[in-house]
Order: structure tokens, then C-alpha cells, then sequence
């Protein structure tokens, strides 16, 4: 009977901490999105010849993005973070995922 008078103290959104695997996935992300559009221009500005180790580092940046994105995910699913955090990285490495996506679809098609 005297805990129906106690506060709860529940955790409110401006108090969470960020998710720090959610930042590092998002950060990952971003390097990976520079490294195509600097691929992709380097790529129009030498007429379509890029360096091996250029084409060997973005199947690199393509395959490291799934498991970005499942990190991504999963940290998605805990509540116990800051939504904010929680939601860019998710949102960052699916947008990195399906612009890689995107280009590699372009290249099997017109090459």
C-alpha cells in the first residue's frame, strides 16, 4: 500500500545515452558513401578505368554494409538507447547498402 504513493523514475528520452555500436556503423557508413561518390567521379573523369585496388576496396565497402546494417538493426531493436543515435544507424548503412546496390546493378547491366 505505501509504494502507491511512490514516483517512478523512468528514463526519459533526452537522458539516454547514444548507442555507441549505432554511431560506429553510421560512421562506417559515411566513409563508405564518400568512397563511392570519389570512385564513381574518379571513374567519369578517366573514362570508366578505375585501379584494381579501388574496384577490390568498394566490394569491400559492399560486402561490410550487410553486416553494418544487421548491427544496425539489432541496435534498433534496444530500447535503452537514444532513439536519435538508434535510428541513424540504421538508416545510414541501409542508404549505403542500396547505393552500392545500385551501382554494382548499373555495372553488371551496361557493362
Amino acid at each position: 500500500m505505501a509504494n502507491r504513493h511512490r514516483r517512478r523514475k523512468w528514463a526519459t528520452e533526452a537522458n539516454k545515452n547514444a548507442s555507441n555500436a549505432s554511431i560506429a556503423v553510421a560512421v562506417i557508413s559515411v566513409v563508405s558513401i564518400i568512397f563511392l561518390i570519389v570512385a564513381v567521379v574518379y571513374a567519369i573523369e578517366s573514362g570508366g578505368r578505375i585501379p584494381n585496388f579501388m574496384g577490390a576496396l568498394g566490394m569491400v565497402f559492399f560486402l561490410g554494409m550487410i553486416p553494418c546494417v544487421v548491427i544496425g538493426r539489432n541496435q534498433f531493436k534496444l530500447q535503452n538507447f537514444n532513439f536519435i543515435s538508434r535510428i541513424i544507424g540504421l538508416v545510414i548503412p541501409i542508404i549505403a547498402l542500396i547505393a552500392w546496390g545500385i551501382l554494382y546493378f548499373f555495372g553488371l547491366v551496361f557493362a
